[in-house]
């Protein structure tokens, strides 16, 4: 029986030594948009945008506080915002110079 037990907690430390080091950064998994532009400021969507569901879609947003002023769009407003986003040009609008309030 004290085998047993020892050869339970050698396999314990055998196990536990072969999972590798926890990592401090957490995993993120993308999520895709039908968008690559933010249909709010027009910008590049990031992950710290964030993303809403709309009408069975995921709509990606460029910065916080983009999908407050989306939510306060009319469907109609959404459906021209996203359909200018989804057919935006590269660089069409850098929105480091707007007030995101």
């Amino acid at each position: 029986m004290r085998y047993l037990f020892a050869s339970i907690a050698l396999l314990g430390l055998v196990v536990g030594c072969t999972q590798g080091p926890s990592s401090s950064t957490p995993e993120t998994t993308a999520v895709a948009t039908v968008n690559d532009h933010c249909p709010i400021m027009g910008g590049d969507i990031t992950p710290e945008g964030g993303t809403v569901e709309w009408n069975g879609k995921t709509i990606g947003f460029c910065c916080d506080g983009c999908d407050e002023k989306w939510e306060a769009l009319s469907d109609e407003e959404k459906v021209e915002k996203l359909a200018a986003a989804e057919h935006a040009d590269e660089g069409m609008h850098d929105h480091g110079d707007h007030d995101h309030s």
